[in-house]
Protein backbone atom coordinates (compact mmCIF):
# COMPACT_ATOMS: atom_id res chain seq x y z
CA UNK A 1 0.00 0.00 0.00
CA UNK A 2 2.91 2.31 0.92
CA UNK A 3 4.31 1.64 -2.56
CA UNK A 4 1.08 2.43 -4.06
CA UNK A 5 0.70 5.88 -2.28
CA UNK A 6 4.36 6.55 -2.93
CA UNK A 7 3.76 5.87 -6.77
CA UNK A 8 1.47 8.00 -6.81
CA UNK A 9 2.94 11.22 -5.34
CA UNK A 10 6.39 10.62 -7.62
CA UNK A 11 3.52 10.94 -10.81
CA UNK A 12 2.15 13.97 -9.40
CA UNK A 13 6.00 15.54 -8.78
CA UNK A 14 7.21 14.80 -12.09
CA UNK A 15 3.71 15.73 -14.04
CA UNK A 16 3.53 19.08 -11.86
CA UNK A 17 7.49 19.49 -12.60
CA UNK A 18 6.83 19.05 -16.62
CA UNK A 19 4.21 21.89 -16.50
CA UNK A 20 6.14 24.04 -14.83
CA UNK A 21 9.13 23.18 -17.19
CA UNK A 22 6.66 23.76 -20.32
CA UNK A 23 5.12 26.99 -18.85
CA UNK A 24 9.01 28.50 -18.22
CA UNK A 25 10.16 28.21 -21.40
CA UNK A 26 8.20 29.81 -23.07
CA UNK A 27 9.60 32.34 -25.98
CA UNK A 28 8.75 36.45 -26.07
CA UNK A 29 7.37 37.32 -29.13
CA UNK A 30 9.32 40.12 -30.66
CA UNK A 31 8.57 42.91 -33.47
CA UNK A 32 9.59 45.65 -35.07
CA UNK A 33 7.88 48.14 -37.53
CA UNK A 34 6.75 51.59 -37.75
CA UNK A 35 4.04 53.02 -35.58
CA UNK A 36 1.08 54.16 -37.81
CA UNK A 37 -1.18 55.77 -35.56
CA UNK A 38 -2.08 56.02 -31.84
CA UNK A 39 -4.99 55.46 -29.93
CA UNK A 40 -4.82 56.45 -26.07
CA UNK A 41 -6.73 54.23 -23.39
CA UNK A 42 -6.97 54.32 -19.60
CA UNK A 43 -3.57 53.38 -18.42
CA UNK A 44 -1.78 53.22 -21.84
CA UNK A 45 -2.43 53.61 -25.35
CA UNK A 46 -2.70 51.22 -28.31
CA UNK A 47 0.10 51.43 -31.15
CA UNK A 48 -0.65 50.45 -34.78
CA UNK A 49 2.35 49.57 -36.73
CA UNK A 50 3.44 48.50 -39.98
CA UNK A 51 6.55 45.92 -40.39
CA UNK A 52 9.34 46.24 -43.28
CA UNK A 53 6.99 43.41 -45.02
CA UNK A 54 3.94 46.36 -44.95
CA UNK A 55 2.16 43.78 -42.36
CA UNK A 56 -0.01 45.56 -39.80
CA UNK A 57 0.12 44.71 -36.14
CA UNK A 58 -0.80 46.51 -33.42
CA UNK A 59 0.79 47.00 -29.98
CA UNK A 60 -0.82 47.43 -26.20
CA UNK A 61 1.18 49.38 -24.29
CA UNK A 62 0.56 50.19 -20.59
CA UNK A 63 1.70 51.91 -17.87
CA UNK A 64 1.05 48.78 -15.52
CA UNK A 65 2.41 46.36 -17.50
CA UNK A 66 5.80 48.38 -18.35
CA UNK A 67 5.85 50.59 -15.17
CA UNK A 68 9.26 52.90 -15.22
CA UNK A 69 9.68 51.67 -18.73
CA UNK A 70 6.66 52.56 -19.86
CA UNK A 71 6.79 55.29 -22.95
CA UNK A 72 4.68 57.08 -25.40
CA UNK A 73 5.88 57.03 -29.06
CA UNK A 74 4.68 58.99 -31.77
CA UNK A 75 3.62 58.61 -35.19
CA UNK A 76 6.70 57.85 -37.55
CA UNK A 77 8.78 56.25 -34.59
CA UNK A 78 10.31 53.22 -35.82
CA UNK A 79 10.91 50.83 -33.02
CA UNK A 80 11.11 47.10 -32.03
CA UNK A 81 9.33 45.35 -29.17
CA UNK A 82 8.80 42.49 -27.07
CA UNK A 83 6.43 40.73 -25.22
CA UNK A 84 3.44 38.10 -25.19
CA UNK A 85 0.77 38.18 -27.82
CA UNK A 86 -2.84 37.73 -28.37
CA UNK A 87 -4.99 37.39 -31.55
CA UNK A 88 -8.39 39.46 -31.86
CA UNK A 89 -9.66 39.84 -35.63
CA UNK A 90 -7.18 38.51 -37.51
CA UNK A 91 -4.95 40.68 -36.11
CA UNK A 92 -1.95 40.50 -33.87
CA UNK A 93 -1.53 41.78 -30.91
CA UNK A 94 1.21 42.24 -28.71
CA UNK A 95 1.51 43.08 -24.87
CA UNK A 96 4.68 45.00 -24.92
CA UNK A 97 6.92 44.28 -22.14
CA UNK A 98 9.98 46.48 -23.74
CA UNK A 99 10.81 49.22 -26.14
CA UNK A 100 13.58 49.85 -27.93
Amino acid sequence: MKSKYLAIVILAGLSASALMESCATSKEYSASGTVQAIEFGKDGYTASLKDKDENDFDALISVVRMQKDYKVLKVGDKIELSGDTIHLDNKTRILVKKIK
